[in-house]
């Protein structure tokens, strides 16, 4: 079976630590509203299932995605960077609870967001290792799905995270993926992204340029 995985980084207004990178992904909670509802009028046995991930760990996730995925009775894997946690903007511990206390997943993002690519050994130590510790210790719950910053990767990345027992380890690659894949690829959603048939766009068939386009890419990035 398939899967589209939808990511988001943040909803509402962007807060001020958020640059101008990032705001480029907020979204705003009547479009992300709109966008459940559209999950929930497909069919439960529809092929390619969705799931929902979140990044960065902001403190939106619990204010405005909780609520809104529980009133649907949806469930999503969010992925928090262990540094930012009991920071202003960001996820605290009591709001992690939160979310795990309504079904959802923990997942992590690393430790500081950084480009693990530009990292040395010892550093990507506290970005894998040292964040994954801190989040277990927090969730008192095995930690075993990670979201690569900024979707930057190579062999070393992956071999690093293969090597540590990571169950999925997810990318920003786009397109859908085989439901038991271990390395997934998300359809990671810009503020510019946000219509009335967002859905409908996603799962339309991309042309087969696209797809080649996309494997070829994928296919570099396990290899350099």
């Amino acid at each position: 079976m398939r899967e589209l995985v939808l990511n988001f980084h943040g909803l509402g207004e962007p807060h001020e630590l958020a640059d101008a990178a990032e705001r480029r992904y907020w979204w705003n909670t009547t479009s992300f509203a709109s966008l459940l509802d559209q999950i929930l009028d497909r069919s439960a046995d529809a092929e390619p299932r969705i799931s929902i991930t979140f990044d960065d760990g902001n403190a939106s996730d619990a204010v405005y995605a909780l609520p809104e995925l529980r009133k649907r009775r949806l469930v999503a894997s969010f992925f928090i960077c262990a540094g930012r946690i009991g920071t202003k903007h960001y996820l605290d511990e009591s709001m992690i609870n939160d979310l795990l206390e309504a079904g959802m997943t923990i997942g992590s993002h690393g430790m500081n967001h950084v480009d693990w690519r530009n990292l040395s050994s010892l550093s990507l130590d506290t970005e894998i290792c040292e964040a994954r510790k801190r989040l277990e210790d927090i969730t008192q719950r095995r930690v075993c799905m990670v979201s690569v910053p900024f979707g930057s990767y190579d062999r070393r990345i992956l071999g690093r995270l293969e090597e540590d027992g990571w169950d999925t380890i997810f990318t920003s690659d786009r397109g859908t993926t085989d439901i038991e894949a271990r390395i997934k690829p998300r359809e990671t959603l810009e503020a510019q992204m946000q219509n009335q048939n967002i859905l409908r766009d996603l799962l339309e068939t991309p042309p087969l340029h696209v797809r080649f386009t996309r494997t070829l890419s994928r296919f570099y990035k396990h290899l350099r």
